[in-house]
């Protein structure tokens, strides 16, 4: 089988190991997204330099990449943490041959953000989908499948190495769809989404009105530690605005009956709508 990647970061590099290892796999290129690269992106794209041809690319759909694509023959594309919208020529000239890596069970959670989104709703699973590329985002056919539980103290950078763990232990469940020719329409008939927009701030405020789970929840929805966050920090209204750096749950203080006490220039300790108490780290 030939096949071509497209994306970046560490899951792309991992992917690339297991095709090249592997003897009924022909890895013929790998374009990397060059479209936002963070340092960790450009450790990995150094690294598989020295295991591959690597053709670095800011747009699919450029005339002389599809050229490209029509003159190596390939059988399957695949796309893993690649920001490039595939333009109708593309999909058209390859249907069906390009399949994408998702982080979540689709058709739930599509787009950007997905595992910021499942947290947010408090979901206890999401998972890993591949799925046929259509000119709808996130909604072709799924290939494969695998569930993922999501543990109270997940926040959205853990659950993406999580899942891309998992990916990366099932990818041959994957390739043996591929081989059988497994392609199914989505039966996941109660479809849970929202949108969620980069400087929409809806969703990343908690308040004193929300119990405890729901705060530690939207923190950890929008918490990508170690790694920059792409998106805003969270928030709370006290005596002000603040932007806030860590949550933490505390074991109940009786003698604390305010809403909120300072602590310290940018530590409060927080009582939620159900009674618990939380240590807020404030930038």
């Amino acid at each position: 089988m030939n096949l071509i990647l497209i994306g970046k970061g560490s899951i792309l590099y991992n992917i690339a190991q297991q095709i090249i290892k592997d003897k009924t796999l022909n890895l013929k290129i790998i374009f990397w997204d060059k479209n936002s690269n963070n340092k960790s992106d450009i450790y990995y794209l150094k690294n598989l330099k020295k295991l591959h041809k690597v053709t670095q690319i800011s747009n699919i759909n450029m005339k002389k990449n599809v050229n490209l694509l029509k003159y190596l023959n390939f059988d399957y594309l695949l796309s893993i943490n690649n920001t490039q919208i595939f333009k109708n020529e593309i999909l058209k000239l390859f249907k069906n041959k390009l399949i994408n890596y998702h982080y979540s069970l689709i058709p739930s959670y599509k787009g950007l953000y997905s595992c910021t989104k499942v947290i947010l709703k408090q979901e206890r699973y999401t998972g890993i989908s591949w799925h046929v590329v259509t000119n709808k985002i996130d909604q072709g056919r799924v290939i494969f499948q695998k569930k993922q539980k999501i543990h109270r103290n997940d926040n959205a950078a853990n659950l993406i190495v999580k899942l891309n763990s998992l990916c990366v232990k099932t990818f041959f469940n994957f390739i043996n769809n591929i081989k059988k020719a497994k392609f199914s329409k989505n039966k996941n008939l109660k479809i849970r989404d929202f949108k969620l927009k980069i400087k929409d701030e809806k969703y990343s405020k908690i308040s004193l009105l929300m119990k405890a789970d729901k705060m530690l929840s939207v923190f950890n929805a929008f918490s990508y530690f170690p790694f920059v966050s792409p998106l805003p920090p969270v928030k709370i209204k006290l005596n002000k605005i603040f932007k806030i750096k860590n949550i933490d749950l505390m074991k109940n203080k009786k003698s604390l009956k305010k809403k909120y006490t300072k602590i310290s220039k940018d530590r409060f300790i927080i009582r939620s709508a159900d009674n618990k108490f939380l240590l807020l780290e404030c930038l």
